[in-house]
């Protein structure tokens, strides 16, 4: 197997994993999406080299359509699973009960935050990989934060 594609693997594998599972809350989906997402890393492993820093982009680009896309078929309209949160690849205690805390206030709000707080994206970038204007990444990671703490008060 290409030595490129298990650096790559490796690397991010844990951080993709996390990102998908923030828009299905399901470890099987999120299993399935991450494995489509390296198979199109390695059919298109020729595109990148060891050094570029927009892997991790591309990964979340990919996995972002993929896990949208897979939100959108009708057999997994409104299936959530969350019996299995415990289950997220190395994630402490306190950030796993953010996380959990995540999956209550809505999707349209959970992405950026888990992007803009667990991955280290700026507001630009996230507007990038999700196809969002800044303005409205600002506007979801406010309100986002706002509907965050009034779940976390209320546990």
């Amino acid at each position: 197997m290409n030595d490129l594609f298990m650096e790559i693997f490796d690397k991010y594998q844990c951080d993709v994993y996390r990102l998908i599972y923030s828009y299905t809350l399901n470890v099987q989906d999120t299993e399935d999406i991450l494995q489509r997402t390296f198979i199109k890393l390695y059919r298109n492993i020729d595109k990148f080299n060891s050094s570029d820093e927009n892997v991790k982009k591309w990964l979340f680009r990919v996995a972002i359509n993929d896990s949208k896309n897979m939100l959108k078929s009708m057999w997994r309209m409104k299936k959530v699973n969350l019996e299995d949160y415990d289950n997220i690849a190395s994630v402490d205690k306190d950030k796993n009960n953010l996380l959990k805390s995540l999956n209550y206030v809505g999707i349209k709000y959970r992405v950026p935050l888990y992007l803009y707080y667990f991955e280290g994206y700026n507001i630009k970038e996230i507007a990038e990989l999700m196809n969002l204007s800044e303005s409205g990444i600002k506007s979801r990671l406010k309100r986002g934060k706002e509907k965050l703490k009034k779940e976390m008060e209320e546990e």
